[in-house]
């Protein structure tokens, strides 16, 4: 195609270069635009790079030899995918345009926007202001930028292009908030059915809550009233049990100190060993039912440990007599003679594994050990073991024989007899000490039971009181007042009183009325008190007569039943020590010393 005028360029060039002629840059510049303005159809020809920018939003109003000026000035750069035009928190170095390609803005890893063809980038660098974001190729991009200094030169000369840059910027600005309320709006409207959605939810979850919580309060108070049940259960039966076993161990007792024949003396050790083994039965069984209620604490008060252990030993050696096994014990010299804890547990657990080991053991020894294996500060960490050449536990059962009334097997059961509780309740009670029992054993060859405790040590006493109050301890002039209603326990305390304190004088109150009445009337140096009587019971008969400005007269409970909250509900009433049924001669005697002298 012909385009007027266009066949005079090159002979107009041609012309130049032969003659030299002195024609500066700007007239011919300006020939070429006056050629364009008379000849529009040349621009494409004359300067084909000049028409896409004819689009950019910079050169809006702009003359188009300005636009030739601007992007004379201009480098034009070719980035490759993921090269960097601008990063965050630098000044730009100038204003990028760009030509073809896609550019991508992120905040840090956040995409924000994406730009595309004729866009512009790096304008905060009019305002020395660094960029808030980075600028990426998306693809392969072709820009050009104008440096920062050139356009300033430019903008000088030309300010409607700052202008236009302000008004892509106010655009930019105006797109953004409209997006922004847009968005704004659609979150709005999401938010509002989010909130609809989840009142809907949390109405249902509510409701659903109300019926479980019903359901649970339903379910709270039957569990309050089976534990008010099991808790009366178990002081009922704990006082129905003992208060005969009471009878049958206090006879027992009193008639081996009675002359009599050889026959009755065998029948007499039957009843009486008959008795232990019942009794030994019955407070493992109460002790279980204690600990499975959570109704078992610890104390934690000085006592003798060493002492313990060779009590245990003296209590235990009639039986590894009649056996003809040996029974020793291994205490670490290094071990504390006093320790703060509980005597009465401490006592059990040794007397349940001492006591099981010899009963497996046919032939050879049992030992009881105690192995200090650390000191930190005053707190001691000791190893216990009770070791025997019994018949041991075969591996499959071991695990079995902590079960409450497991045995190793069937035959056990039948040969040496037991309910297997003494080792379940030795567990627990361990366990309570926050140890764990633990045991080894071989089959025909023996086993060993151990558990590790740290016991802060204790001050030893420094003189017996008990005894020395013993020693002096006068009755001529005291007066018992026991309150009792069952016939044998009566004929058992007072016997064994006046057993242990020849002299003693000893009145009996069989119900509460008959007890306020008596104390009323009466001068007692010491009242033993049951709990269950037929009218009222021995916490209001000891309520009343502390009412009666009684004092000082020490008043000491006979309970079936010593959980924790029992025996606070003894010291609450009034009460000045508790013994529990059935009692042993050394037991009462200590609390007639103690009481009467304290």
């Amino acid at each position: 195609m012909e385009v007027p005028g266009y066949q005079y360029l090159g002979t107009f060039f041609l012309y130049l270069g032969e003659n030299k002629f002195p024609v500066s840059e700007i007239y011919i510049k300006s020939y070429l635009r006056s050629i364009v303005r008379k000849n529009p159809q040349t621009k494409d020809i004359m300067n084909p790079s000049i028409k896409p920018f004819l689009n950019c939003s910079l050169f809006q109003n702009i003359p188009d030899n300005i636009i030739e000026e601007v992007l004379s000035e201009a480098e034009q750069t070719i980035y490759k995918p993921g090269q960097k035009l601008i990063e965050k928190g630098t000044v730009p170095s100038g204003l990028f345009i760009i030509e073809s390609g896609t550019a991508s803005i992120y905040n840090e890893d956040i995409l924000l926007a994406e730009l595309g063809s004729m866009a512009i980038m790096g304008e905060s660098f009019l305002a020395d202001g660094i960029a808030t974001a980075t600028i990426l190729a998306k693809d392969e991009l072709k820009a050009v930028e104008i440096k920062k200094d050139k356009f300033y030169s430019l903008s000088q000369k030309y300010p409607a292009l700052v202008f236009n840059i302000f008004t892509i910027n106010f655009q930019r600005l105006r797109n953004s908030n409209n997006a922004a309320l847009q968005e704004a709006r659609t979150r709005e409207e999401k938010l509002e059915q989010l909130v609809q959605i989840r009142t809907k939810e949390l109405n249902e979850t509510m409701e659903e809550l109300k019926t479980t919580n019903h359901e649970l309060s339903i379910t709270r108070d039957n569990l309050i009233e089976t534990q008010k049940f099991r808790d009366q259960f178990l002081a009922n039966m704990s006082h129905e049990i003992r208060t005969p076993m009471n009878a049958i161990v206090g006879l027992t007792n009193l008639l081996t100190k009675s002359p009599l024949t050889e026959l009755q003396d065998k029948y007499l050790k039957v009843i009486k060993k008959s008795g232990e083994n019942l009794l030994v039965i019955i407070n493992d069984i109460l002790d279980l039912a204690k600990i499975e209620a959570g109704k078992m604490e610890l104390e934690n008060v000085p006592f003798p440990l060493i002492s313990v252990i060779h009590n245990v030993q003296v209590i235990l050696n009639l039986k590894t007599e009649e056996k003809g096994i040996a029974f020793n014990t291994d205490i670490d010299p290094q071990i504390p003679e006093y320790v703060f804890g509980d005597e009465t547990r401490f006592t059990q657990v040794i007397m349940n594994l001492a006591g099981n080991a010899i009963k497996f053991t046919e032939k050879g020894a049992v030992t009881i050990s105690a192995k200090l294996l650390d000191i930190d500060g005053d707190y001691y960490e000791i190893r216990f073991g009770v070791k025997d050449t019994g018949i041991g536990i075969p591996a499959d059962r071991i695990e079995k024989i902590f079960e409450s009334f497991g045995q190793a097997s069937a035959d056990t059961t039948r040969k040496f007899g037991g309910t297997g509780l003494g080792l379940t309740i030795s567990k627990q009670l361990v366990e309570m000490h926050n140890s764990r029992l633990q045991v080894t054993s071989t089959k025909n060859v023996g086993s060993e039971f151990f558990f590790v405790i740290k016991y802060k040590v204790a001050a030893a006493p420094q003189s017996d009181e008990l005894d020395a109050m013993g020693q002096a301890f006068d009755v001529s002039d005291k007066i018992i007042l026991l309150v009792e209603d069952n016939e044998f326990n009566q004929m058992v305390a007072v016997d064994t009183l006046q057993d242990l304190f020849p002299g003693i004088k000893v009145d009996i109150a069989e119900n509460g009325t008959e007890a306020v009445a008596k104390v009323e009337a009466n001068e007692y140096s010491f009242i033993l008190m049951d709990i269950q009587l037929p009218d009222f019971d021995g916490f209001e008969i000891t309520r009343r007569i502390r009412k009666m400005n009684k004092h000082d007269l020490r008043i000491c409970a006979m309970t079936a039943s010593v959980t924790k909250e029992r025996v606070e509900e003894c010291f609450e009433a009034g009460m000045n020590d508790y013994m529990m049924k059935p009692f042993s001669p050394d037991v009462l005697r200590e609390k007639v010393i103690r009481n009467i002298n304290g």
